[in-house]
């Protein structure tokens, strides 16, 4: 796949583009993607996706936008991952959220990337003020000769899947109901820093995670997960939450958020290695412990259920090597 990082960069031809933030590439955008690749095979063209860095609510009103879902990196893999030709990255400005409707369509569509079709989803809305909706994008495309289809949303479990629905499942922990909506394991990444080395201590050494804070992750608790360095994937306990057993005060409590991997039978250093952690299944809440010893115990117990999850363990070997994404 061809990634281009403005208009000018792309050659002229016919394309037929797919056109949104796709924050989370779930089954919805690729549906999306997958039409636009589809009918680029039957037209006998290019297939492009077209979105847009950083996302434009972060520009727009910068109050209102929630964390992402996929960092740029990890979303430009997944849409190469569904055969898409070419990726075009817009740079989100404020000039370009202040193109009326008219002239954002001549601007993408009537430039030299040739788009035959465009497709998006049902709920589309582009230009100043999202003034632009699909009704007015098939009028520009019957002045120019430009199909324009507009894909339903996918629904699962009666309603319908959107970035937002995934968010409010990851907050709320429902990590098997987000892996359908979105394909894949929900995952963060980030490097691994020095942290207070208690797990040492303890005997249970963690590697503590410096996730991208404007990325969104599963809400406090325990979870199994894969935890991938490179291309090898490693089975491991992971912890989001406050560590409240260590916090001298609730107020401590609350300014505290960490995330810390306890990697199944392995004794390597980490630090300042970027990893990916997949969040497999939620074991429990985060719990205080009245001292270290009964923490100690959880853990072991926990460590103990991850052995016994089908599949887990037995796979582990399995996993290495299977990393679609660069991290």
């Amino acid at each position: 796949m061809r990634v281009y990082r403005s208009l000018e960069e792309v050659p002229p031809g016919k394309r037929t583009v797919a056109i949104g933030n796709f924050d989370g590439v779930h089954v919805g955008h690729q549906r999306i993607i997958s039409d636009a690749v589809k009918a680029a095979a039957r037209a006998g063209c290019r297939s492009m996706v077209i979105t847009f860095n950083p996302s434009p609510l972060s520009v727009i009103a910068p109050a209102k936008s929630p964390p992402i879902l996929t960092p740029l990196n990890i979303k430009t893999d997944l849409i190469g991952q569904l055969g898409v030709n070419d990726l075009l990255i817009i740079p989100f400005t404020k000039e370009f959220s202040r193109l009326p409707p008219e002239r954002f369509c001549r601007l993408l569509f009537g430039s030299s990337l040739g788009a035959i079709e465009v497709i998006v989803g049902s709920n589309f809305r582009f230009g100043f003020k999202a003034e632009g909706d699909i009704a007015f994008l098939k009028q520009f495309g019957k002045k120019t000769g430009m199909k324009v289809r507009a894909v339903p949303l996918v629904t699962a479990g009666g309603a319908p899947i959107s970035s937002t629905r995934i968010r409010n499942l990851l907050a709320a922990g429902g990590l098997e109901e987000v892996r359908g909506i979105l394909g894949r394991p929900p995952s963060t990444h980030g490097k691994v820093v020095h942290g207070d080395k208690r797990g040492r201590t303890l005997g249970v050494r963690t590697a503590n995670i410096e996730a991208l804070m404007d990325c969104i992750f599963p809400g406090r608790g325990v979870y199994l997960a894969d935890l991938y360095i490179g291309n090898d994937a490693y089975a491991c306990l992971v912890n989001v939450g406050h560590n409240p057993t260590f916090c001298a005060t609730d107020e401590e409590v609350k300014q505290t958020i960490r995330i810390e991997a306890h990697i199944l039978d392995f004794d390597r250093n980490l630090y300042g290695f970027n990893v990916r952690v997949d969040f497999l299944k939620r074991l429990r809440d985060e719990m205080k412990f009245d001292n270290p010893d009964e923490l100690v115990k959880q853990i072991k117990k926990d460590i103990g259920a991850a052995r016994r999850y089908k599949g887990f363990a037995a796979q582990q070997k399995k996993r290495a090597g299977t990393s679609a994404f660069r991290i």
